[in-house]
């Protein structure tokens, strides 16, 4: 891909952080509507009605004006920033609806409804899980256009940058989730470098694992919180 490329790849790069700064301002709504109702455990007979406190607002809406600097703003570490704020708001939301699913104040096997917070919540997850794909294209589109790496001509072999990042944050990413979409930003960045210098630089076998356990961290997200949002029930998924 010719550098004139580049300009394309970040455009997209910031076409996910949009998504995941729509994401953060659907989840910034759902403390103001009831997430889940259905049967209370106590007093038999009654219902209970699960919501979220509105400090979930003010969090959101700060997560999305920071996204929303990466969406305006063509440096590297801010859209890699933003791109940790969309994981975290993916996490977040999923667990969210999980949480108040799970509650001990519904009775048993009760047959819960989703209100209309929960519902902007899904949409808050799968929005910012689209976001983080989104951008990692674009990541990627910058790691086939960037321009060889310089490097010194004697001494011994380098290593890519990013690789040793990547495989550490990826992890990382597998206790802290946040950090699988940067694991593999960096990974597909050093794997870029690598494929740029002919294989001069060293760290492939680095940037394949944080990629690996980036996508890993991230289709177990998806599957737990996308299914379990719908599922999950009192005492357990």
């Amino acid at each position: 891909m010719p550098a004139a490329s580049l300009p394309r790849a970040i455009r997209t790069i910031r076409g996910g952080l949009a998504l995941g700064a729509l994401a953060a301002a659907l989840m910034a709504l759902a403390p103001l509507f009831d997430l889940v109702d259905g049967p209370a455990a106590l007093p038999r007979g009654g219902t209970h009605v699960a919501g979220i406190g509105i400090s979930v607002s003010a969090i959101a809406i700060t997560a999305c004006l920071a996204i929303l600097v990466g969406v305006v703003r063509e440096i590297l570490w801010v859209h890699l920033l933003g791109l940790v704020l969309t994981t975290g708001v993916a996490l977040v939301s999923g667990l969210l609806v999980i949480v108040a699913r799970t509650s001990g104040n519904f009775a048993d096997d009760a047959d819960l409804t989703m209100r209309a917070g929960a519902l902007l919540l899904v949409g808050a997850f799968w929005l910012a899980l689209a976001g983080i794909v989104v951008a990692l294209v674009g990541v990627r589109m910058v790691a086939i256009a960037a321009p060889p790496p310089t490097m010194a001509r004697t001494g011994p072999q380098q290593r890519a940058r990013t690789a040793g990042l990547a495989a550490m944050l990826g992890a990382v990413g597998v206790v802290i989730v946040v950090t699988s979409g940067i694991a593999v930003a960096y990974g597909v960045l050093a794997l870029g470098d690598i494929r740029a210098s002919g294989e001069r630089l060293t760290g492939r076998g680095m940037a394949v694992a944080g990629v690996a356990l980036g996508i890993l961290v991230l289709s177990a997200l998806a599957a737990i919180g996308g299914v379990g949002a719908w599922v999950a029930q009192p005492g357990g998924l």
